[in-house]
């Protein structure tokens, strides 16, 4: 009787440890999907947030401007010119940015103590160009991906310019639709109304909802009319991040020629662990698009450096803070 009362025990025990075993994987059957329903839930609500604003603003542009861009639009595909032609928005800046490429950004986000890889993000302003299409030729024989901030162009000439960048898995930024200081900075509205023209813009023609943005004349510009954090609190709002450069080519400068862009930009990338490169798309910028195989070439030569474009994870170099 002992030894089958203690066998009884064994298996009662046995038993009690089974139960608990399929209570735990019961209760862990019923929590996962109950956690993941959570998590799914809250991302739909913020997705839902997304896409309801993002409506509000197609139909803010499509009762505002939306006239408006079938006339330029159909105005382009006969043959006819739009306000923003390359010689225009070249004088309309009035040489602002070329000032603000001397901005002490030495050692920013980047102590020459850390160790690991160098990013190289290689970024044009101004584009499209009639020099969009050779740019993305260099970039495809290369087999890298830059980052475009665009202006707004709705031209025929320039529509397959900014289809093509996406295509190619480059990453479509915003430089303002405009490109007119005077107008852009002159109040927080005028501000908000050009980002807004040129993102939808850019989403009918793309069907990328832009998240990248780069001020004219950088966030330091010193010519805005309005308090720059201002506009930096919209951009937040708007689910935009702006970017500003470590390193510029200087080819917005007099007397640019090849050789200078290529030192301007391969001097410095050592110093950085994280290189934005200020460089332009734009008709007046020859000496650019020549001295880009040569800079693409000497930054893949050196040591665990690569060459992306700019994504949500890119740590942003920002000179108004």
């Amino acid at each position: 009787m002992a030894v089958g009362g203690r066998k009884d025990k064994v298996y009662s025990k046995k038993i009690k440890r089974l139960r608990r075993a399929i209570l735990v994987a019961v209760a862990a059957a019923c929590l996962i999907p109950t956690c993941i329903c959570v998590i799914l839930a809250i991302r739909y609500d913020r997705l839902n947030a997304k896409y309801e604003q993002s409506t509000a603003d197609l139909e803010w542009y499509r009762q505002k401007y939306g006239d408006e861009l079938s006339i330029v639009l159909s105005e382009g595909q006969n043959g006819g010119t739009v306000r923003a032609a390359e010689e225009d928005l070249n004088a309309e800046t009035g040489g602002f940015e070329q000032d603000y490429a001397e901005v002490d950004t030495s050692g920013a986000q980047n102590p020459e103590d850390i160790e690991g890889t160098r990013y190289v993000y290689l970024t044009f302003d101004d584009g499209p160009s009639i020099y969009t299409d050779e740019i993305l030729d260099i970039l495809q024989e290369f087999d890298v991906k830059a980052t475009f901030f665009v202006c707004g162009k709705p031209d025929s000439k320039y529509v397959e310019a900014y289809k093509r960048i996406v295509e190619d898995g480059h990453t479509l930024g915003m430089h303002s639709y405009s490109h007119k200081y005077s107008d852009i900075y002159s109040s927080k509205e005028a501000f908000e109304e050009d980002f807004k023209k040129l993102r939808i813009f850019l989403y009918e023609t793309t069907g990328v909802w832009a998240n990248y943005y780069r001020f004219p004349g950088g966030s330091s510009n010193g010519v805005s009319h309005v308090n720059i954090k201002e506009l930096e609190s919209f951009l937040e709002d708007s689910d935009v991040t702006f970017y500003d450069w470590n390193i510029s080519a200087k080819d917005d400068k007099a007397g640019n020629t090849k050789e200078s862009i290529y030192a301007n930009i391969v001097d410095n990338v050592p110093k950085f662990k994280h290189c934005i490169v200020l460089m332009h798309d734009a008709a007046d910028k020859r000496s650019t698009v020549d001295a880009l195989p040569d800079v693409i070439k000497a930054i893949k030569a050196m040591d665990d450096t690569v060459i992306v474009p700019i994504t949500d994870n890119t740590l942003p170099v920002q000179h108004i803070k």
